[in-house]
């Protein structure tokens, strides 16, 4: 129950002071009832006593006297108990104590996440010795999830102040600062965290992936393995429109998007989303790739000259087609009598004949493998099959193929990769490889809002996410190999989780799995969804049991969800209670009933009363608690990388308001940055 200040300024100094106030108040009552109703000695009956029994007498009248003092000071104590018990409410309930000094994260030793100040465990009540939840650097490896509803605070009371420490711990050192990548889809996420990296001196290592910026980023120019970059286009196709009860069609995809990946690897060594797009939705395409590609592992005679030759008679050689190939250091053309003819006459230079295969043999494994599935399985798919799997495909690739502003920055030339001058995009700038970027301490920021295009934006970010995954559970093979080098952290941020999350037990490159490994190589994951019910909308529900459970620090906001709640009270477990009951009984013997007043009566009965002791397993936290959380109020389930905390109250630090004011100071001015400044 909740007590005006004004109230209680009026009843603290009454109930601290109860004993000498009842001591007094008796004193003046005795003596106003001693004048006013004295002992009537001259009673015949007191008289009688008097001289029947004198110590009778007096104990009478001295205990009359006792009575005017002790009767008042007996109903003054009750008063004042009542009082107490009730009303009153001491300093150390009332008043929330100062704040520990709050370690500035530009100057921390060592790394930690400071989450908010706690009060009272399971009290949403301020305490005279407040503390800050910290979260030492082995527990941060273990994955960090916030759940609120909309306005909640997940954003401004989690993910900025936790960009804001982790991004400011040892800015200044290009050794050991931290690494990381922000994806968003609101549009301001990123802003935040350039003016974050600004104020802690990093600026130049933020870079941002955006429609409008220079930097270019195509998704399939990685290692990746061919397979794996298809089913993770069939599983994005699949959260976007749908699974159906046929896993043909998924499989299709994935078979189909595989092969002309490789072929296109094979041909060029390079592929975009716009090359897919093309080369899948052509009817003819396809099959002239495998000819042009069939006739590079042919067996072939070529006739080859040597670099400085070739330089002497440039003139005569260049018209006729010798290419550089650098396998066997050699100009080549494809050998006929009339050239060779041609050469032994009108030059003088040495030549070679040559008859090999000029690829490597893994190469044209490769290779056999996409002709042979080509005409012996994709062939012989009825033409109403194959448009429909083309179709499913192409609605989605053609997201990258009608807009030019998404075809310039997600699909690059290949002269960009190459660091050759590109006149169609001259100021282009490709993003290094995520190796490269998590150990230079580099920040990236995809800035694409899903208000653009939904499709493409989650497209986008699960292609990177998946990208910066693959590069994170590369470090483990060199942590391994280089024990005693420094690796720095890497920080992996992603508000509004529910639109990048991939899992599942047919997925290959679920989150899970890599949340499961991510500790090793040094990850911090901080995501931050509305609800469970939202991640199941996007994930199957199996899925999403092992995703949560991969994540061993959990936030919880005030939420509309009812499985959120649910949730919630479970993971914070129960502990034993005591119940009290009571049990009042009555009985009677020879029972009638009057015949005046109508009720029942006996001449003999009994009452008697019990009271019973009951222990019980009760939640820590009941679900109407998370339905109650004010903003920025929360209660934490944390790990410090050694043994689990106990679930408690925790109130956030919102990034716009000072960390040296309590949370309940903040909500009497109503968290407003203005009020609070002033």
């Amino acid at each position: 129950m909740r007590i005006k200040p004004r109230l209680q300024n009026i009843v603290r100094p009454l109930v601290e002071n109860r004993f000498l106030l009842s001591l007094g108040l008796s004193v003046a009552c005795g003596i106003v009832f001693t004048s006013s109703f004295p002992l009537n000695t001259a009673s015949q009956f007191l008289r009688l006593i008097e001289l029947e029994r004198p110590p009778v007498f007096r104990a009478i009248v001295w205990s009359y006297g006792l009575f005017l003092y002790s009767t008042p000071f007996l109903a003054c104590s009750m008063i004042f108990s009542l009082l107490y018990v009730h009303l009153y409410r001491s300093d150390r309930d009332m008043a929330a104590g100062a704040l520990p000094p709050y370690p500035d994260p530009r100057t921390r030793a060592d790394l930690s996440l400071v989450i908010g100040e706690v009060h009272r465990q399971l009290v949403p009540a301020p305490s005279p010795g407040p503390r800050w939840l910290s979260i030492s650097e082995r527990g941060l490896y273990t994955g960090i999830a916030a759940f609120g509803s909309i306005g909640s605070g997940k954003t401004y009371g989690l993910i900025l102040p936790a960009m804001r420490q982790l991004f400011a711990y040892h800015a200044d050192d290009p050794e050991r600062k931290l690494s990381g990548i922000v994806l968003e889809v609101k549009g301001d996420l990123c802003r935040q965290l350039q003016r974050i990296l600004k104020w802690c001196g990093r600026e130049r290592d933020y870079v941002e992936v955006s429609l409008d910026g220079d930097i270019r980023y195509n998704p399939l120019n990685n290692s990746l393995d061919p397979y794996a970059q298809a089913f993770n286009i069939a599983s994005i196709i699949t959260s976007i429109w749908g699974k159906g009860k046929e896993p043909f069609w998924q499989q299709s995809y994935t078979d189909l998007v595989r092969y002309v990946i490789l072929l296109h690897r094979i041909r060029d060594g390079y592929l975009t989303m716009v090359d897919l797009f093309r080369t899948v939705i052509s009817a003819g395409a396809l099959e002239s790739m495998l000819v042009e590609v069939g006739a590079r592992f042919s067996t072939t005679s070529y006739i080859g000259i040597g670099r400085d030759a070739y330089q002497i008679y440039e003139t005569l050689l260049s018209p006729l087609g010798f290419e550089w190939n650098k396998d066997v250091d050699l100009y080549l053309i494809v050998w006929t009598e009339a050239l060779e003819d041609l050469l032994t006459q009108e030059t003088s230079a040495t030549f070679d004949i040559l008859t090999r295969k000029l690829h490597p043999l893994e190469q044209r494994q490769r290779f056999e493998s996409i002709d042979y599935w080509y005409w012996e399985h994709w062939k012989f798919f009825r033409s109403e099959v194959k448009t429909s799997i083309i179709q499913g495909i192409a609605v989605f690739l053609s997201l990258f193929e009608t807009d030019p502003d998404v075809r310039r920055v997600f699909c690059p030339p290949k002269d960009l990769y190459e660091g050759k001058p590109c006149a169609d995009d001259p100021h282009g700038r490709v993003l290094p490889p995520f190796e490269a970027l998590i150990e230079t301490g580099a920040v990236v920021g995809l800035n694409f809002p899903v208000a653009l295009n939904p499709a493409l934006a989650k497209t986008i970010g699960t292609m990177m996410k998946i990208d910066y995954q693959r590069a994170v559970q590369l470090r483990i093979p060199k942590m391994d190999k280089y024990p005693t080098r420094h690796f720095r952290p890497t920080v992996f941020i992603c508000d509004e989780y529910q639109n990048f999350a991939t899992v599942g037990a047919d997925n290959p490159t679920g989150d899970e799995r890599w949340l499961s490994l991510s500790r090793q190589p040094k990850c911090i994951p901080i995501v931050a969804t509305q609800s469970v019910s939202s991640l199941k909308d996007a994930l199957p529900n199996e899925g999403v049991k092992t995703l949560l459970q991969a994540l061993r620090n959990k936030v919880f906001l005030t939420t509309t969800d009812p499985e959120t709640a649910r949730y919630a009270s479970e993971l914070c477990g129960k502990a034993d209670r005591t119940r009290i009951s009571y049990t009042v009984s009555e009985s009677s013997n020879n029972a009638n009933v009057g015949w005046l007043s109508g009720r029942t009566s006996s001449s003999k009965g009994s009452v008697s009363a019990s009271k019973q002791y009951q222990k019980h397993k009760e939640p820590l936290f009941e679900e109407k608690v998370f339905f109650d959380l004010k903003n920025a109020q929360s209660v934490v389930v944390a790990f410090d990388g050694v043994s689990p905390l106990p679930p408690t109250y925790c109130y956030l630090k919102p990034d716009f308001l000072p960390v040296t004011m309590s949370w309940f100071e903040q909500e009497r001015i109503g968290f407003d940055p203005e009020r609070i400044q002033a």
